[in-house]
């Protein structure tokens, strides 16, 4: 009976085994904060892995970090009722609660949230208008923001939205992404400003949020685009005056570009019709910006025309006369195209159009120079 009563004794826990802990908290510091979130706090305990999350009053805590099995910290986030709340932290698939350990103090509302009173844009480009960008470019954001009881240089300031934005502040260079799914883009950047105050023990915080619309453009592609459209077109002889002219505006430089070109398109029609098979045409970029400007056609002062930008193509045409005198006598013509544009109502819209080059006679071989 003795040695049985032993070895039971011996299969027993020896009072120096260690015993299990398992996942605890058992402290945090600071014990309150705002109701607008913000404070950080380090939580006490036992057993935190890497996956641990933390739950106060049933808002998820931001920013953890797992310092080590016995400490974390974490930055709480905002919670829309004041008042005593637990802790909940998970791990491994427990959890463990610190029951009313956390109380949320609301502000007393005496101190309005920061004003964003204006928001905009200075482009790359002179004249360019606020709110107008193209892809891959960067451009300047200025916000103008009111605060009655802090100084704006002890504001925060946080831009968000696609691309990158250099520095925090209320003045910002931002990157424009270089590649849209589709231009124009309406793209928003939007600039969070926080105030942070203090009332008794509690640090509070205010924050206002704005965003900022911008047009987004491949300005270089869009208006290449409707110069080339609009030489082709011209090319096409079967093709009415206004379906040539149909990105023009009726508006630019007074309806001027627009006449010019459709007194040039109906004698073209009268006088000759285009060989479309030989026609060809080349870019020549970049495109040149003026917002607001002028742009003056082969240096010439006497073609200064109204425009926003303005770009140059090299054009072949082969044509065959079947006006009174000219039937059937065949031109080669080749040159440069001037084509200007202008910005309307977020869309590029061409305006003027000046040609100047080479005719030859296929079979003379008498060469003249031409302008249009």
């Amino acid at each position: 009976m003795l040695l049985a009563t032993v070895f039971a004794s011996g299969c027993g826990g020896s009072p120096t085994d260690p015993t299990p802990v398992g996942l605890r908290v058992t402290s945090v510091t600071p014990a309150q904060g705002s109701t607008t979130g913000g404070t950080t706090i380090t939580i006490a305990g036992a057993e935190f892995g890497s996956d641990t999350t933390l739950v106060i009053g049933g808002v998820a805590a931001t920013a953890l970090q797992v310092q080590s099995t016995t400490s974390v910290t974490a930055v709480t986030d905002a919670r829309p009722a004041s008042g005593v709340a637990d802790i909940v932290v998970t791990s491994a698939g427990r959890s463990a609660t610190l029951r009313a350990a956390f109380t949320f103090v609301a502000p007393s509302g005496t101190n309005p949230p920061p004003a964003v009173t204006n928001l905009r844009s200075v482009g790359s480009r002179t004249n360019q208008p606020s709110g107008f960008g193209d892809v891959g470019e960067s451009v300047t954001l200025i916000a103008t923001v009111l605060d009655t009881e802090t100084p704006t240089s002890l504001l925060t300031y946080e831009w968000s939205g696609p691309g990158s934005f250099t520095p925090s502040a209320a003045t910002t260079t931002w990157r424009i992404p270089s590649e849209l799914p589709a231009t124009p883009a309406t793209v928003t950047a939007t600039l969070t400003v926080t105030e942070t105050y203090s009332e008794g023990a509690v640090q509070h915080r205010n924050q206002t949020s704005r965003p900022f619309v911008m047009q987004v453009h491949d300005s270089q592609e869009e208006i290449m685009v409707l110069a080339g459209d609009f030489l082709t077109r011209f090319t096409r002889s079967e093709l009415s005056t206004d379906q040539v002219l149909h990105n023009f505006s009726p508006t630019c430089d007074g309806g001027r570009g627009r006449a010019d070109e459709a007194r040039d398109v109906d004698r073209s029609r009268r006088e000759y019709v285009q060989d479309f098979s030989k026609f060809r045409m080349s870019r020549l970029p970049p495109a040149r910006f003026n917002f607001g400007g002028i742009c003056v056609a082969f240096g010439d002062p006497g073609r200064m025309r109204p425009s926003d930008a303005c770009v140059e193509l090299t054009v072949h045409w082969e044509v065959t006369y079947i006006d009174a005198g000219r039937v059937g006598l065949k031109e080669i013509t080749d040159g440069v195209d001037n084509v200007t544009a202008v910005l309307e109502n977020n869309q590029w819209r061409l305006c003027h159009s000046d040609f100047r080059g080479m005719s030859i006679n296929p079979t003379t071989g008498v060469r003249t120079a031409v302008s249009w």
